[in-house]
């Protein structure tokens, strides 16, 4: 950019006697029309402490507006609902919301929605968000029933948009996961007899986890038809003004094929492709395509404490795995090169990226691969596959069908799997079915294919931490599906939570975390790909970024020649 920048300077400069460029008049924004937008899974829930998938997030954002916004380039916080500052200590949160933030049935929104919110997750037995908030001062009596209110969640009584969170310890994380997508205000109104009933799973029960029928973002509910599409109409009264779109429309289109076929007619306004449409979307005229490097990645979980497949606890075995998987290949076929290939946890996006010199590339190498499974105590039969104790050296590999880019991930993982003389069964189930067996820790699941869309905060404790490890005979829940621990791992996490909060500190925890990560390989952590948005050409102020693609919705707008 800089070279670019320089090179413009010059011409500008050189170049004082051509004519200068007819100005254009500025577009008038036209109101009208519908977003329709494709999507392979329907929505789960449309409540926010409750969501665990994209589809359900794409709706509930359009519903629920949250206190900051994140710069959709850069990742960079910047005021939405409300502004906020910090104590000297880091210890307090203060929140002013926007005078003129309200409800779409015209309630104010306060600082009692957003202790309302924080109550819900304390109350709820289905969300994986308990963690964000257990710092918080009174949490925990109020978790187990010794006090009515959190009293670390402080609303001053002259001004109920003004309220206060105390931590009883410094939370890094805290500005991004405990006042943002886990819990933005929640209408108290609404929702406060959940929190007041004695059932502690009432919320979860909750009919306004699927028909909500109060907004405070661009759009409300106008309908939801199972597997078919959710429909949400323009917010007339929204607080930064209303949507110049009259509707936004979730479209369950499951196939990839349909979906560009509804593109190219008109039927979907918006959709993410999969790379091997590419060529095909770009080529029409109507249509435009715009890449983002995605804050995510698609990759294989190992169950390291699999007692069907116990070979996935044998770290050489893990390292084997990812030498004999060439992810390079897999990004050239499966992406066509719209993606980069992983290693550890933190996409380059993120500015808790590893240095790629610091860790091993795992570039694939079958030779070693074999040495590895060998060390291990396995041999090659005759029919070309490994065995130990006359254990073959397999493993099936269970993800969600209706997702091209990940069956083929898994079909060319198996292929490539059964050439180094691994035994590798493909499976292809619904999407709930594959998040419910990894939420369960259901025994039957050995590997998996999944991906992790992650958030401007790196904080990994969720997905990682040990006490994040599923486990339904003791009733907790987490993202940890694999059953992974280290030593050292869990003080790693914890200290860029909780310890020195600069960028440095952070940083240099994250890249000795990630380093474990490498070694150990409980992932093969696959690839980051490029996401391909296709709008028509006619859609005016769509700008996405890696940290958000509809954070302007409200005023996209279509023009009309």
């Amino acid at each position: 950019m800089a070279a670019l920048l320089a090179i413009s300077v010059v011409a500008a400069a050189c170049g004082s006697q051509e004519k200068a460029a007819p100005s254009v008049e500025p577009e008038t924004p036209v109101a009208g029309g519908r977003i329709v937008e494709g999507s392979f899974n329907d929505a789960v829930t449309l409540n926010p402490i409750l969501s665990n998938d994209a589809a359900s997030t794409t709706v509930w954002s359009k519903l629920y507006d949250t206190l900051y916004q994140a710069d959709p380039k850069t990742g960079e916080l910047r005021p939405n609902l409300g502004t906020w500052t910090v104590s000297p200590d880091g210890l307090t949160y203060r929140w002013t919301i926007d005078a003129g933030a309200k409800w779409s049935d015209g309630m104010p929104i306060t600082g009692r929605d957003y202790a309302t919110a924080v109550m819900l997750v304390a109350k709820s037995k289905k969300t994986m968000r308990k963690a964000y908030f257990e710092d918080i001062v009174g949490w925990r009596d109020y978790v187990e029933g010794k006090a009515a209110a959190i009293s670390g969640v402080a609303i001053d009584p002259a001004d109920p948009k003004k309220f206060a969170v105390t931590f009883g310890r410094v939370f890094c994380p805290a500005l991004v996961n405990a006042f943002g997508t886990a819990a933005g205000p929640l209408p108290a109104h609404v929702w406060g007899k959940y929190t007041a009933l004695a059932s502690a799973d009432a919320v979860d029960r909750a009919d306004e986890n699927l028909a909500p029928h109060v907004a405070s973002g661009p759009f409300v509910l106008r309908e939801w038809r199972k597997g078919d599409q959710i429909t949400l109409d323009r917010n007339a009264t929204y607080w930064k003004g209303a949507p110049l779109v009259d509707q936004y429309v979730l479209k369950i289109v499951p196939d990839t094929t349909v979906q560009v076929a509804q593109l190219r007619s008109g039927e979907l306004s918006l959709a993410s492709i999969d790379p091997k449409d590419l060529a095909a979307v770009a080529a029409q005229d109507q249509l435009r395509v715009v890449k983002v490097q995605s804050l995510s990645y698609t990759y294989i979980g190992w169950n390291t404490r699999s007692k069907s497949a116990p070979a996935l606890g044998d770290r050489r075995i893990r390292q084997a795995l990812a030498y004999g998987l060439d992810l390079d290949a897999v990004v050239r076929t499966v992406l066509s090169g719209e993606g980069t290939k992983m290693v550890a946890h933190h996409p380059q996006v993120s500015w808790a990226a590893p240095q790629a010199a610091a860790l091993e590339q795992y570039a694939y190498d079958r030779k070693k691969a074999e040495q590895l499974i060998q060390s291990a105590g396995y041999t090659k039969g005759a029919d070309g596959f490994y065995a130990k104790d006359g254990r073959p050296l397999g493993f099936t590999i269970l993800s969600n069908s209706a997702n091209k880019t990940r069956e083929m991930f898994m079909q060319n993982a198996a292929e490539q799997y059964r050439a180094l003389g691994v035994r590798v069964t493909p499976k292809l189930e619904a999407y709930e079915a594959v998040v419910d067996k990894l939420a369960t820790a259901s025994p039957e699941i050995e590997a998996w294919i999944v991906g992790w869309s992650l958030n401007l905060e790196p904080d990994p404790y969720a997905i990682w931490h040990s006490s994040q490890i599923p486990d339904p005979t003791r009733k907790t829940t987490g993202f940890n599906f694999g059953g992974y621990t280290a030593p050292g791992l869990d003080k790693l996490i914890e200290d860029a939570r909780i310890g020195d909060c600069s960028l440095a500190a952070r940083k240099r925890g994250y890249e000795a975390f990630n380093k474990i990560l490498n070694e150990d390989q409980p992932y093969d952590f696959g690839f980051s790909p490029k996401t391909l948005l296709v709008v028509p050409k006619s859609l005016r102020e769509f700008d996405p970024g890696s940290y958000g693609s509809a954070w302007n919705v409200e005023k996209w707008w279509y023009h009309r020649p």
